[in-house]
């Protein structure tokens, strides 16, 4: 056990929801207050990093360098298990859960890159659907990548630990990463794991009883939220006991077999040829739009939509970022640094673009024909019930809205469960297979804290926290990035920038002479 970062990791986290206890307005005012601030003061800074890490990505995968293989021999698992692995770890709870009501929320209100299109309308559909693309889309990986890739590369080729601090090996050096800035990386990733994990379980647990209250009309308490999330935690808690290969590959591969189930189900009962029609429209547009999406800050108009929707995701995204680059590293031994990049960039957004098509698609032309009414109640009872609601009107509907329920729980079992393992990584000196014990202390942790919250409020106050850390996350991000096509560079040749570049001043004599002569001269990068 690394002892400083595990005492540190759950000690600040405690002492975080013990204050957000008692002083739970005051925590949540200011804190949303300074999320309020940061949104709209950085969202130039989350925009731009998330933007930034996409294209430096895409350079990277389809450079040489993507023929670089992360260790030594075959991959660990089959390539469906390797996507299943890797979609559940990074949005798949959220994809699933807000399938069905993003882009209804979108086409009711649309966003200010289209200020010319009326919300409600038929024309109001495919910038929904472009948005939503766009808030799940490429972007949404950036930030694990920068994490994932570089911790993969050093540990598998380098024989680094699998820490988060490893991702800025070659800023650091080797023998630094036991020091302090090295450490307070690992404990703000620590921290921000138990704290993302928490909160998601604590919201989880209260919008499945939502859909119940939905369904039935029965209304239900804190204890009751309380013996749900205890459910949910035994649920991820053995299978992150049972390992990867055992416990969250065979989780990982049900989720997608039950994600394709639900979504052949909403294809052939749904609006087909119309869901067709604006999802091939919707995914021009967000290729078209991209650059301007992802840099549009509302500088002139629609600030406040800008805070709220891609400065949120984004930094959520780059929060999560730590851990679930951490798992990312861990489940990639054997690929290429391409297959990686290909996996997040394309087979990811193409599952993304793919399920928000036809969910997404079907709920506003179901809202829209007036055949389902779903607006109300998530005006009502909250986002939470957009799936009960969609699925209830299909043919079968009890089914198909019980097997929903289900996946949002397991898709978010197996969330926990690769973050939980990346915090007993980081709280084991970086070893690749953490002891059992370990795994189940933070398993446990993460569901007492979600249970405190739940009972007396606060994790609104954590949530926000979670997404205000992403500011130095987005920075670490980028250098990270940056710092690992260095590497490569200099392990591969260069990219761009010959060896003997020099930045500030002219090549002295020798550093010429050696170059004509074909030979290494002086180069101070």
């Amino acid at each position: 056990m690394d002892v400083l970062p595990f005492v540190a990791g759950a000690s600040i986290s405690l002492l975080f929801v013990a204050v957000t206890a008692l002083y739970t307005e005051t925590v949540s005012t200011r804190l949303t207050t300074a999320y309020g601030a940061v949104g709209r003061g950085l969202s130039w800074l989350y925009l731009a990093s998330g933007f930034l890490l996409v294209v430096l990505a895409a350079v990277l995968m389809c450079s040489r360098y993507g023929r670089l293989t992360l260790g030594e021999g075959d991959p660990e698992y089959s390539y469906v298990s390797y996507v299943a692995m890797f979609f559940s770890a990074g949005l798949s709870a959220g994809i699933v859960f807000f399938g069905p009501v993003e882009a209804l929320l979108h086409y009711q209100t649309v966003p200010p890159y289209f200020a010319d299109v009326a919300g409600g309308t038929e024309a109001a559909m495919v910038p929904a659907l472009a948005t939503t693309f766009f808030n799940y889309g490429m972007t949404a990986w950036g930030g694990y990548l920068a994490i994932g890739l570089p911790v993969a590369y050093y540990a598998y080729n380098e024989g680094a630990p699998f820490r988060v601090s490893t991702a800025l090996l070659p800023l650091l050096g080797r023998d630094n990463l036991d020091g302090v800035v090295g450490r307070t990386v690992d404990v703000l990733a620590v921290v921000a794991t138990i704290g993302g994990v928490a909160t998601g379980l604590g919201f989880i647990a209260t919008q499945l009883l939502t859909g119940v209250t939905y369904g039935t009309g029965v209304e239900f308490g804190p204890a009751a939220t309380v013996l749900v999330i205890v459910g949910i935690t035994v649920v991820f808690t053995v299978s992150l006991l049972a390992g990867v290969n055992r416990g969250i590959r065979r989780l990982s591969d049900f989720n997608l077999a039950l994600m394709a189930l639900l979504l052949a189900v909403t294809f052939v009962f749904g609006p087909t040829l119309d869901v067709l029609n604006v999802g091939s429209t919707a995914l021009g547009v967000y290729l078209a739009r991209f650059f301007e999406m992802s840099l549009f800050t509302g500088a002139t108009g629609g600030a406040g939509y800008v805070s709220a929707w891609p400065v949120f995701y984004v930094s959520w995204w780059i929060a999560w970022a730590p851990f679930v680059g951490l798992f990312l590293a861990r489940i990639s031994r054997g690929r290429t640094i391409r297959e990686v990049l290909f996996t997040s960039l394309v087979t990811m957004t193409g599952v993304s673009v793919t399920w928000f098509t036809v969910v997404g698609g079907t709920s506003m032309w179901l809202q829209h024909a007036g055949v389902a009414e779903i607006l109300d109640p998530v005006g009502r009872l909250g986002n939470g019930v957009a799936g009960y609601a969609l699925f209830g009107a299909l043919p079968l509907g009890d089914l198909w809205s019980a097997l929903f329920m289900v996946l949002v729980v397991t898709f978010f079992a197996t969330s926990a469960d690769s973050s939980t393992l990346s915090v007993a990584m980081l709280t084991t000196g970086g070893a690749e297979n953490p002891s059992a014990l370990n795994r189940l202390f933070w398993g446990v942790l993460q569901g007492v804290v979600a249970a405190i919250l739940v009972v007396l409020g606060g994790a609104s106050a954590l949530r926000s926290s979670v997404i205000v850390t992403g500011a130095p996350f987005a920075v670490i991000c980028v250098v990270a990035f940056v710092c690992f096509l260095r590497r490569l560079g200099r392990d591969a040749d260069p990219l761009v920038f010959g060896p003997n570049r020099t930045w500030f001043r002219a090549p002295d004599d020798a550093g010429r002479t050696a170059g004509e002569n074909g030979t290494s001269g002086a180069n101070d990068d």
